[in-house]
């Protein structure tokens, strides 16, 4: 049997994607923080979905996760989707090292550790990683730096480890998608606006009219994301495809904002991004 364990599985892409997958010729294992989160499809499923409380910042939870899934008599072949992740915003100046290392010990660090304890059985299994990047691993916006530095970590872990793993038989794949209908966006910008409502007078003075501006361009783009199955189609092709690619762009114009990112003169594309906050209008109340 072909077993697949997905980190972040609570909502968003890890919930579509466990829902999607328990469909097919696979048995998921699906980890999350709060496991009541997948009591229905548990109940649907019992036979395909093992459901496992697991925090990617824990070890103990990683080793837990391994030790069960290692021993399990059925599995044949074994897939590993790093998809938990959270996100946060606003100056980099105002942000307190707090809310970057919290991000990337879920982001950067937890990934890490999840692929590095479970290499030995996607190399006895030749099995894949499927890893969930962004085009914020691409291109960085303007104040996103931690979530798009996780992400360029991301890419660049990747990168590595598909190269390590040529010749042991396990398959690294990056998902980088664009704006996705998920609850990061709700996540997001409820915390970035609870760090705007703990900025220093100064900082408000420097950031304000510049945050309005943010603010809005966040729910523009939230408004224009697309919906969370164009994410999970694509994963579901690495999964089964013979050859997968190395990476899958997906999302509105963003294979054209990945040309851009690798073609135009820096001067320009910082303008073109920084000018995206600036002449945004603040939302109506």
């Amino acid at each position: 049997m072909r077993h697949v364990l997905i980190t972040g599985t609570s909502t968003g892409i890890g919930y579509k994607l466990t829902e999607d997958l328990l469909k097919e010729d696979f048995v998921v294992w699906a980890g999350l923080r709060s496991p009541q989160a997948l009591e229905s499809l548990a109940q649907k499923y019992p036979q395909k979905l093992h459901v496992l409380k697991l925090d990617v910042t824990s070890s103990q939870d990683i080793a837990e996760a391994y030790s069960k899934i290692s021993v399990d008599p059925t599995l044949k072949e074994f897939y590993l989707v790093n998809n938990a992740g959270i996100a946060i915003g606003g100056p980099i100046e105002a942000l307190p090292i707090s809310e970057w290392k919290k991000l990337f010990d879920t982001n950067v660090f937890g990934l890490i550790e999840m692929t590095k304890t479970f290499l030995p059985l996607l190399r006895r299994t030749q099995g894949r990683v499927v890893n969930i990047g962004s085009i914020s691993g691409r291109v960085a916006p303007s104040f996103v730096a931690p979530y798009s530095a996780s992400k360029f970590a991301v890419r660049a872990f990747s990168d590595s480890l598909r190269r390590e793993m040529i010749d042991q038989g396990v398959k690294v794949i990056l998902i980088e998608p664009g704006p996705i209908k998920t609850p990061i966006w709700d996540k997001s910008i409820s915390r970035s606006q609870q760090l705007e409502k703990e900025l220093t007078p100064e900082m408000k003075q420097v950031y304000g009219k510049t945050l309005i501006g943010m603010q809005a361009s966040v729910e523009m783009t939230a408004a224009s994301a697309v919906p969370v199955d164009h994410v999970t189609r694509k994963i579901l092709k690495a999964l089964n495809s013979p050859n997968p690619c190395a990476y899958y762009l997906i999302g509105k114009g963003i294979r054209l904002t990945a040309f851009f990112v690798k073609h135009l003169p820096t001067k320009t594309l910082d303008r073109l991004i920084s000018r995206g906050f600036r002449f945004q209008k603040a939302p109506r109340q």
